[in-house]
């Protein structure tokens, strides 16, 4: 899958898409809500992984300029804030891992999004 991460945690970045790619994945990264959108709208992507927490937009208004770009976008939110679960989902996202979470269960999580 064509993957593209958006979090503004250096940390995170990396280690989702070292992990990523060593499951065959091809990955892209933002720093922003901005730079993923700037890339987005420059290539095509099989899913969006995004944090709700950033600085500039929030993943929630990042998600909705994404869907405006293409409505059939993929999006999964992984946030430490579970008070956006529930609007993540009804707007659309195809899941939604709480932080702190380990790995394997992003790794299962991404098997399951390829499969919709």
């Amino acid at each position: 899958m064509r993957i593209l991460i958006i979090d503004d945690e250096v940390e995170i970045l990396t280690l989702f898409k070292d992990f990523m790619e060593t499951f065959g994945h091809k990955v892209e990264i933002a720093i922003d809500g901005d730079t993923g959108l700037e890339k987005f709208r420059n290539s095509n992507f099989d899913l969006v992984v995004m944090d709700y927490r950033m600085h500039g937009k929030d993943g929630i208004q990042v998600s909705k300029d994404i869907w405006d770009i293409d409505k059939n976008a993929k999006i999964l939110f992984v946030s430490a804030d579970s008070s956006v679960k529930k609007e993540a989902i009804e707007m659309g996202a195809v899941g939604f891992l709480l932080k702190p979470f380990s790995i394997d269960v992003l790794i299962k999580e991404i098997e399951r999004v390829s499969k919709i």
